[in-house]
């Protein structure tokens, strides 16, 4: 059988990643798809920091409208409605290096509410691991948060 796998690298100026998955006869379509979901999240993230948006001021905006707002369409329905257009649209304009850029700062801000309210906008493998539990989702290296021994 011909070795399969799925692999992503990258590199560009001074950004460097490598993912892989090598696949056998035990792997599923739910380890494939969890390694993809987590290649698509490294590249949904770089390719908004390359298109030179302000990327914290996008989410401050965002961060703005759906403050204190839990998960429900009403909650969507009412961030959106508390947009002014006209003022809303000087705001993203302030985080575009050109008004070209302004497309990108849209689709960022709505990836940003639609994340901010808990709706996913992409597959990520924390709902892939909530579907699929038998699905190991590998944890980055290191000590993270309060688990660090202080001295």
């Amino acid at each position: 059988m011909e070795e399969e796998m799925v692999v992503f690298t990258a590199r560009y100026r001074g950004w460097m990643v490598i993912k892989k998955l090598s696949i056998d006869e035990k792997t599923t379509p739910q380890e494939v798809a969890a390694a993809l979901a987590g290649m698509e999240a490294t590249i949904s993230r770089k390719s908004y920091e390359f298109t030179g948006i302000n990327r914290n001021a996008v989410e401050e905006i965002a961060a703005k409208l759906s403050a204190g707002k839990r998960k429900s369409y009403v909650s969507l329905s009412e961030a959106l409605s508390a947009l002014k257009p006209s003022a809303f649209k000087e705001q993203l304009l302030t985080a575009c290096p050109t008004p070209a850029h302004l497309p990108i700062a849209e689709n960022y801000f709505v990836k940003c509410l639609l994340d901010n309210l808990g709706f996913k906008t992409n597959l990520d493998t924390e709902t892939l691991s909530g579907t699929f539990p038998e699905i190991k989702v590998t944890k980055p290296r290191g000590n993270f948060g309060k688990k660090k021994k202080k001295p």
